[in-house]
């Protein structure tokens, strides 16, 4: 297992079974704190092939090369990251993505996971990236008619796939949550058990620098998460915890570095929504990097 230690305590991961274990009775010093977040997510290549209506990446088909990619990694692995999810555009895409896993996987402590719309998975697809990744997440905003309004795509086409993972790949289900989704969260529940979803990750919309969801939204989706978090592993974006009133293990009032985000344009941000951030390639090593990432989170 992996440690790191964080305002609330010893922090340790298991990339193989996803366990995390917090010892909160231990107290540790700021100057200690890693300096990495916890979770980073890379934007790997910025071309996809599908046309939902309310993306917000500026599709332009460029990649993140292979060594660039490996790099970051191997950086954020040393500075305390557990573990790293690879996205886009659609990740699927890029010509290196599996070699790009078994070097991570094989060469550095990071967990990895990929999120896709998975339509690009096939049995060879999986049995390449088996063994050289934590796990899949699978973009579903609900079943249909909600699912091809929004995906361009019929469902049908995507469900095989998610069989083809079961018992090789874990996968989890990310939706994005808005007026169309959030009253419909019942039925992606019955698709997360029927095809043995591990974790649900859900996304509140955001669009032109703001959440979409109303206060009464917000209500019906913190209401669902409070009914159901005891019955499926439940997550929300960082973002979003606080229009939530819920108890998250890893809040700090002093300190939240639980996720960031490299963009194709190799800044390092505190989401994919903003576009302010740190140029990595303006920084002569990842320490300094991220020495200024802990400053900007004072």
């Amino acid at each position: 297992m992996k440690a790191r230690l964080e305002p609330q305590g010893l922090h340790y991961y298991c990339r193989k079974s996803g366990t995390h274990v917090l010892f909160d009775e231990i107290k540790t010093n700021p100057k200690n704190y890693s300096l990495a977040p916890r979770t980073v997510s890379i934007a790997i290549t910025d071309e996809c092939d599908f046309t939902c209506s309310y993306c917000y990446v500026n599709l332009q088909d460029r990649y993140l090369n292979k060594e660039e990619v490996i790099n970051f990694c191997k950086e954020l692995d040393k500075h305390g990251t557990f573990d790293i999810a690879l996205g886009g555009g659609e990740p699927t895409l890029h010509p290196d993505l599996i070699e790009i896993c078994e070097t991570i996987w094989t060469q550095t402590n990071l967990g990895i996971s990929i999120t896709t719309h998975g339509h690009n998975l096939n049995a060879d697809y999986i049995s390449r990236l088996k063994g050289f990744i934590s796990f899949i997440r699978v973009s579903i905003d609900g079943i249909e008619p909600i699912y091809s309004k929004l995906r361009k795509k019929p469902l049908d086409n995507l469900l095989p796939n998610l069989k083809m993972l079961k018992g090789n790949i874990p996968f989890g289900i990310n939706a994005v949550i808005n007026k169309l989704t959030v009253n419909k969260l019942d039925d992606l529940k019955s698709l997360f058990y029927e095809y043995d979803a591990f974790e649900l990750l859900l996304l509140p919309m955001w669009h032109k620098g703001k959440f979409v969801l109303t206060e009464d939204d917000w209500l019906i989706l913190n209401d669902w998460i409070k009914k159901n978090h005891s019955l499926l592993p439940i997550r929300v974006s960082s973002e979003a915890k606080k229009y939530l009133n819920l108890p998250y293990l890893f809040d700090s009032e002093d300190w939240d570095n639980d996720y960031g985000f490299i963009g194709i344009d190799k800044t390092l941000r505190k989401n994919s929504f903003t576009r302010d951030g740190l140029n990595i390639k303006k920084y002569d090593t990842f320490s300094n990097l991220l020495t200024d990432w802990r400053d900007s989170l004072a």
